[in-house]
């Protein structure tokens, strides 16, 4: 796997921070807490949102007076990514077109890269598509 792009240094020591708490080293957890540390809220949060004891996420966090519509998607992406969350009745807040509408979208893709290594890799010189400007 490639080296993990952080938004800023925050965000770096929140991410290693959290994998040092952690029990587990997996993939789940790794996506989890790289997302969950892009917002400075949701670091703020992360006991509102993971119980680490438990070692789950904790859904009710999601209606903290805390949260803003960036945050509700960095929360929404996390969930997702630790083992398919959607808020039953409210499935239409977890697509891509709602999630990835925010300043987030190039560090949720990050965030998708470090759960899903295997499928998230570069492609040999050989086998890119040619490429083109559209407009």
């Amino acid at each position: 796997m490639t080296a993990i792009r952080f938004r800023n240094k925050e965000h770096r020591d929140f991410f290693l921070e959290m994998m040092m708490r952690s029990r587990v080293k997996d993939c789940y957890h790794k996506a989890f807490f790289y997302v969950m540390g892009i917002a400075k809220e949701t670091r703020q949060n992360i006991h509102a949102m993971f119980d680490f004891r438990e070692d789950c996420i904790k859904p009710e966090g999601m209606h903290g007076g805390w949260q803003t519509s960036g945050t509700v998607r960095v929360c929404h992406l996390a969930f997702n990514l630790w083992n398919g969350y959607t808020e039953e009745g409210k499935e239409e807040y977890f697509t891509p077109e709602e999630l990835f509408c925010c300043e987030f979208a190039s560090y949720f893709m990050e965030g998708i890269r470090v759960r899903y290594p295997e499928y998230c890799q570069e492609l040999p010189a050989s086998e890119r598509p040619e490429t083109s400007t559209v407009r």
